[in-house]
């Protein structure tokens, strides 16, 4: 063997060396972490790590001293900083909207409330069977208060009691323990009944809604599981989303008062928006208006709050949401105004506290404001 290529053989040698020494396999990365293959590739995605491939390895490379780091920052909030992003996606699997339709861990809703009841899609959805109950506390305060206050002001008192309120294990049990507990707190709104199930379950999620976002964006300044769905309640009680179903009900009570159908759909529409009809992302049907008036035509087809129903959409001539399939199934049951509001609370519980789960697991969100010509 000649001297140059004995040289060349050490020096690539140790290049090797070097390699080895700096950089490890995707298993290895994924196992300090504590995270999915999936999420740490959606970390080089996103810029927060890199990888490389070598010749005659099947795993992708990555870099040690990154990995570590980011390691330690999970563990470290004053680390935290270090790996905050001025962009990042949000990716779930919790729900996917394609068109009109609507997927809940990958099924059709129609199909997950045919096949299930609210506790089985809650445990669809947060992918777990255990249960782990709330700490006891006195919640008589949130008993006393309006019927659409009484969730948030329950979870709130929860926090405020709670020892371990910042603890972020254990999210999905912890959330099928408080169920029924919140259950309890709103016994008006028939939380058994099949046509509620079925409201409830199609309001689990929808994808990145305003409260589902600002239960995210809590969970990412490592707010614990009560206080980020707090930030999430906070969002639903505006008119435009959680209190829009208000709007709906009151619209479809004048018309099954006998009343006009032009009046009632006047009184309902503010600011170019009615209650009830359209969605900003379905251009067609709400599939979860069309599971739970299927259900509520099978049931009872000669339904008063069905033809209203039909006489305002005629009148319109838009699709109805699920704002107004939900008022139709509460006039149906005699159910407060307000249900319509808890119900969106009670199922959404389930769809924030897994996108939650989800949101511990990446880095911090960081959003830049854009200039828009004021002061620099």
């Amino acid at each position: 063997m000649s001297r140059v290529w004995a040289m060349l053989i050490n020096i690539r040698n140790v290049d090797w060396i070097k390699v080895v020494d700096r950089w490890i396999t995707t298993s290895e990365a994924a196992e300090r972490l504590g995270v999915k293959r999936g999420t740490l590739y959606a970390y080089v995605s996103r810029g927060v790590l890199h990888s490389r491939r070598m010749p005659g390895q099947a795993e992708s490379l990555f870099d040690r001293t990154q990995v570590d780091s980011l390691a330690a920052g999970k563990h470290d909030g004053r680390r935290e900083a270090d790996r905050l992003l001025r962009f990042r996606a949000v990716t779930t699997r919790v729900s996917a909207l394609r068109g009109d339709s609507l997927r809940l861990r990958g099924r059709p809703i129609a199909q997950v409330c045919a096949e299930m009841d609210f506790a089985a899609a809650a445990r669809f959805t947060l992918e777990v069977d255990g249960a782990a109950p709330p700490p006891r506390v006195d919640l008589g305060p949130a008993r006393g208060v309006a019927l659409e206050r009484r969730i948030p002001l329950a979870v709130a008192l929860l926090a405020a009691w709670d020892p371990l309120r910042a603890d972020r294990s254990a999210v999905a049990e912890r959330t099928l323990g408080l169920l029924p507990v919140l259950a309890d707190l709103v016994p008006e709104v028939r939380l058994e009944h099949p046509w509620v199930q079925a409201q409830a379950t199609c309001l689990i999620d929808n994808g990145l809604a305003a409260s589902t976002t600002a239960a995210r964006v809590a969970a990412s300044a490592r707010a614990g599981l009560y206080d980020a769905l707090l930030a999430g309640y906070g969002a639903m009680a505006g008119v435009l989303h959680g209190g829009a179903p208000a709007a709906a009900y009151a619209m479809l009570g004048r018309m099954l008062e006998g009343g006009d159908a032009d009046a009632a759909i006047a009184d309902a529409s503010w600011g170019g928006h009615l209650a009830g009809f359209g969605h900003i992302v379905y251009t067609s049907e709400d599939p979860r208006a069309t599971v739970v008036l299927d259900l509520l035509r099978a049931d009872r087809p000669d339904a008063p709050a069905l033809q209203a129903v039909a006489e305002l959409a005629d009148r319109v001539g838009r699709a109805v949401n699920i704002d107004l399939a939900g008022a139709a199934v509460a006039h149906e049951l005699g159910l407060p105004a307000r249900s319509t509001e808890v119900l969106f609370q009670y199922g959404r519980t389930v769809g924030m506290a897994a996108h939650i789960a989800e949101e511990y697991e990446e880095a911090p969100l960081r959003w830049r404001g854009a200039n828009s010509g004021g002061v620099r």
